[in-house]
């Protein structure tokens, strides 16, 4: 059994229902990617190992990402959490933490930090 997860196709909705801007915007953000990687064509699953998960797992003919996303990457601890997951895979696949940092955080292990607003850029090269 695996780990299941559901997005909305129109965040409205949990505006709707949860107003307010700071409520849940990690959970939007996560809602986000999947729309987008979904919109891009890429076939998407939840990962889990052991005591970790992987937010996605993204296929799209021959390439395959994992992405983990967090909403800022505000403290040590955060940012170890969310590499985590990623590092515990060893497989060669592209890996990528998606978040709203300002800054764009150095590569880790191979794990590349992305910015959301550049995830459209990445998905399509």
């Amino acid at each position: 059994s695996g780990i299941c997860k559901y997005y909305i196709n129109d965040l409205s909705f949990k505006n709707y229902l949860y107003p307010g801007f700071g409520y849940g915007l990690g959970y939007k953000l996560e809602n986000i990617v999947y729309l987008e990687l979904h919109r891009t064509g890429y076939e998407v699953y939840v990962g889990a190992m052991r005591d970790k998960e992987v937010d996605f797992v993204a296929k799209k003919g021959d390439r395959v990402i994992y992405l983990q996303v967090a909403y800022i990457l505000a403290d040590e601890q955060t940012a170890r959490r969310e590499y985590a997951s990623l590092e515990a895979i060893q497989d060669n696949y592209e890996k990528f933490v998606v978040s709203l940092d300002d800054v764009n955080m150095p590569s880790n292990q191979g794990i590349r930090h992305v910015q959301a607003w550049e995830l459209t850029k990445l998905l399509k090269s």
